[in-house]
């Protein structure tokens, strides 16, 4: 993992610190911690994934991408705007006596965040396979990783909600841009 990250660190020109963290269920991102960028594996996907360094380098591509794509810093402007448009709608919905006020004006922010962070879940997952590429990866364990998401996903989730796109989206994407980088080369 400490190779893929080195790696992927490189092809996306950025530089980043690999924390392994606790949790139990998978899970991976991309934040900052004491200044310093940090991409975070917890002890879940640690045990999902195994030895397998191909499904390494798609996490840790993807987790790349957040910091080359600049969606870390836009996600917190972006979170601190929306709470605050939140607020003062929630407030003038409130004030014209508007039933549940609050939870319509929440509704709205994070339907607003969600669809934004889906579009850079999309953007990552594609910049991921780049990274893959150029370090000599298989591009194919993207899409077994997400394959294993498919597996785990717990119960009904409402999917105009999820900040990331559904599993078999997710699939069919990645399948439709490997093919086309293999039609390229």
């Amino acid at each position: 993992m400490t190779l893929a990250h080195l790696r992927i660190n490189r092809a996306a020109n950025i530089q980043s610190d690999l924390y392994i963290v606790e949790g139990d269920d998978p899970n991976a991102f991309a934040t900052f911690v004491n200044g310093q960028r940090v991409i975070g594996v917890n002890l879940g996907m640690v045990k999902m994934i195994g030895g397998e360094v191909n499904e390494y380098a798609a996490l840790i591509g993807h987790e790349a991408a957040h910091w080359a794509k600049g969606h870390v810093d836009a996600g917190q402007t972006r979170t601190h705007t929306l709470n605050a448009l939140g607020t003062l709608l929630g407030v003038g919905l409130s004030a014209a006596g508007v039933p549940a006020a609050g939870l319509i004006s929440g509704v709205g922010v994070d339907l607003i965040d969600s669809s934004y962070n889906r579009d850079q879940e999309r953007e990552a997952d594609a910049q991921s396979i780049e990274y893959m590429l150029v370090n000599n990866y298989d591009p194919w364990a993207a899409i077994r990783l997400q394959e294993r998401f498919l597996k785990r996903e717990p119960g009904f989730r409402l999917p105009f909600l999820s900040s990331h796109p559904s599993g078999d989206e997710r699939i069919q994407n990645l399948k439709v841009l490997i093919e086309s980088k293999k039609q390229e080369r």
